[in-house]
């Protein structure tokens, strides 16, 4: 029978021949042993530590994740139609961020909007369309109602004149939902990122 070959103690480093094949003997004496023994409950119980304390972790997000949801389901339609517009608006303001006013054709220091040429309490089909929506000027939007007279020609030469009688034409009222202002919502702060990142790269 061949003798077993030396090992490596994992206590002491120093080099010990078992007396026995048996390949679980990693200690050169029993007080090794004893003390490799107490070593290895010892991480077994830091690993059934950071377990406990991982899946507590776990739990709490998914008890906020189930908390927000439920403060979600009570808020109004309203909320969740203002997140879209802004997340909509938003990304119109940083599209045209280079433009003028699209009404009066003025760059200044002041407050620009994103302005719809066809306003949304006469048209809320149309809300959420970006050829209906640009970049104008504070004065043009709150003072002069738009300023449309000027709006309109800027607009035809902007997006050509193919897209504004598609603008100008009728539209189907969708029948938007809760789900769909959060789909918008999401989707226009994507296209906002993404048109970020591609101006950063």
């Amino acid at each position: 029978m061949r003798k077993p070959s030396r090992r490596k103690c994992k206590v002491c480093g120093e080099y010990f021949l078992p007396k026995f094949h048996d390949i679980r003997i990693r200690w050169c004496s029993p007080e090794h042993g004893a003390i490799l023994a107490m070593e290895e409950r010892e991480k077994e119980r830091v690993k059934a530590a950071a377990k406990r304390i991982k899946e507590q972790h776990e739990a709490e997000k998914a008890d906020r994740r189930r908390l927000a949801e439920k403060k979600q389901q009570v808020k109004p339609l309203s909320y969740f139609i203002k997140q879209a517009q802004q997340a909509f608006n938003e990304f119109i303001r940083y599209r045209d961020r280079h433009l003028p006013c699209i009404s009066c054709g003025r760059h200044h220091e002041g407050q620009y909007h994103a302005g719809h040429f066809r306003t949304t309490g006469a048209n809320p089909e149309l809300r959420f369309d970006e050829d209906n929506c640009h970049r104008q000027c504070a004065p043009c939007n709150n003072h002069l109602s738009g300023n449309l007279i000027n709006y309109r020609p800027a607009l035809i030469q902007k997006i050509g004149q193919a897209r504004f009688d598609a603008l100008m034409g009728p539209h189907e009222l969708p029948k938007w939902k809760r789900e769909d202002y959060i789909r918008l919502r999401d989707e226009y702060r994507a296209k906002l990122k993404a048109l970020k990142q591609r101006e950063a790269a």
